[in-house]
């Protein structure tokens, strides 16, 4: 072997081997995840109290979104079964809401639950919510992101659907 052909083996080993010493030790933090646009994740957990239901998730969406959540009997006339409330996106982007049935009302299994996100709502979303998201959702990804969607006078919105099992 020339002393070139070597040298250079000895210097790619030792390459090597610094990489695998850097990369075989433990993380000293946490990565930061990233994502190629705006998301709503979610799961909605029923266990047979008919008056409740817990939905939680995960949203890259600024902290203190706002997620309004719907829930829908898809197969007796899509009737709303809960009550008006929203799921508020924390600063590890996290939500989480215990949803109530509406007056006559039940949950059961096999319905809908629509969460939706839009950057013009009342009660308004939080300024620094906007800021980010744009006045009426415009940076919210449409029409690449497969969750965004626009609405009548160009505003945009972010939505999931689960099936409740």
């Amino acid at each position: 072997m020339s002393l070139s052909i070597r040298v250079n083996m000895q210097a790619l080993m030792a390459l090597v081997g610094a990489l695998l010493a850097i990369g075989s030790g433990a993380p000293t933090q946490r990565q930061r995840l990233w994502a190629p646009t705006y998301y709503i994740a979610a799961k909605a957990t029923y266990d047979s109290r008919p008056q409740e239901m817990i939905v939680e998730g995960a949203s890259n969406l600024p902290p203190g979104a706002s997620i309004d959540i719907l829930v829908y009997d898809r197969f007796r006339g899509g009737s709303v079964l809960n009550r008006r409330q929203s799921a508020v996106v924390d600063k590890d982007g996290l939500f989480r809401v215990k949803l109530q049935a509406a007056e006559g009302k039940v949950f059961r299994h096999d319905i809908m639950c629509q969460l939706l996100f839009m950057a013009v709502t009342e009660p308004p979303q939080p300024a620094a919510v906007l800021r980010v998201v744009g006045r009426h959702g415009e940076r919210l990804g449409f029409p690449r992101n497969p969750q965004s969607g626009i609405s009548s006078g160009k505003h945009y919105y972010l939505i999931d659907y689960v099936h409740v099992i």
